[in-house]
């Protein structure tokens, strides 16, 4: 999406809730037989199913460059928004589109579903709402603050294990461009493989070193994020919040100057309209909250300020 305009066609890829006008195409499955309801505790070796009718797949770079291909770099991405909601997510793997989304989505290079979903339920990086999305009636859309600590207002992400060439292949859609767009610049295996050693340099006072690592056990906010889309767009601005069995995990926000005018006051922040605030929530009901702790959950944030210090250090 891009500030003030959305994506290059003005069609962000935001679901939309029945709630408000959308022209649906594709046919969601009702049910979905080993769709994982709750969060795994370890990787599971069979995918979440797709519930979307995917459009025609680009090969992946494994697949088209011929013979044996190398092992995946997996990761795990870190939602905090709208993929937060299972279905919703899929369609940036699998392509199409659900119920109440405005346009199909390209989908990923590799369609694979994720092959495991998990839980981070209080990571110290404040959830806000800002800009205007179109899709959303005008409304804000969820971001993090990745460069401060925020230990009284922490925030849920939903996992998902996924490859390195999908989460780039996401974050490419996210930010209104096919996967593989060369104005999109990707995360390699050795980024992925440096973000974990420097994440593991942080927990190293640690008395022992845990199977998870984020800014909830070792009180800092972990490496620096960094620009992987032009500063214009609202998701380019890639963080590694932590390592997962580890693998690193990886979310996307606005930009550090975006971040600093939102807590200066010089940015305003914007509510979320009902139907995104309910989006999320029947996401964190999929990851075992009950309905009325998620919704109070998402209130707390969506009227807490940006620019107070309370529950929020600079590290």
């Amino acid at each position: 999406e891009k500030r003030g305009g959305g994506h290059p066609d003005n069609t962000p890829p935001q679901m939309l809730a029945a709630r408000v006008p959308c022209v649906p195409r594709a046919r969601v499955e009702q049910r979905r037989a080993g769709r994982i309801e709750r969060p795994a505790t370890n990787p599971s070796p069979t995918p979440l199913r797709c519930g979307v009718t995917p459009p025609p797949k680009r090969m992946s770079r494994a697949a088209s460059s011929g013979g044996d291909s190398p092992p995946s770099t997996y990761v795990w991405y870190a939602s905090f928004g709208s993929n937060i909601l299972l279905e919703r997510f899929e369609c940036y793997l699998c392509g199409g589109r659900i119920g109440g989304m405005v346009r199909d989505m390209p989908g990923s290079r590799d369609p694979t579903p994720p092959v495991a979903s998990s839980l981070w339920r209080e990571v110290p990086y404040q959830l806000f709402f800002a800009h205007s999305s179109p899709t959303w009636a005008g409304g804000g859309v969820a971001f993090v603050d990745v460069t401060n600590l925020s230990p009284t207002l922490p925030t849920a992400f939903r996992l998902y294990r996924i490859t390195l060439e999908q989460f780039n292949d996401v974050l490419a859609q996210e930010n209104g461009m096919e996967p593989g767009a060369a104005g999109c610049r990707e995360l390699t295996g050795d980024d992925a493989a440096r973000l974990v050693r420097d994440w593991r340099t942080e927990a190293s006072s640690l008395a022992t070193e845990p199977d998870e690592v984020h800014a909830g056990i070792t009180g800092t906010t972990g490496p620096p994020a960094e620009s992987r889309a032009p500063s214009e767009l609202w998701y380019g601005y890639v963080k590694c919040v932590g390592v997962k069995d580890g693998e690193p995990v990886l979310t996307f926000t606005c930009d550090a100057d975006e971040l600093r005018g939102f807590r200066s006051g010089d940015i305003p922040t914007n509510p979320p309209c009902e139907a995104y605030v309910d989006v999320i929530a029947r996401g964190l009901v999929q990851c075992g909250l009950g309905d009325e702790e998620a919704r109070g959950y998402l209130e707390d944030r969506v009227e807490a300020s940006m620019t107070s210090d309370a529950g929020a250090a600079a590290v």
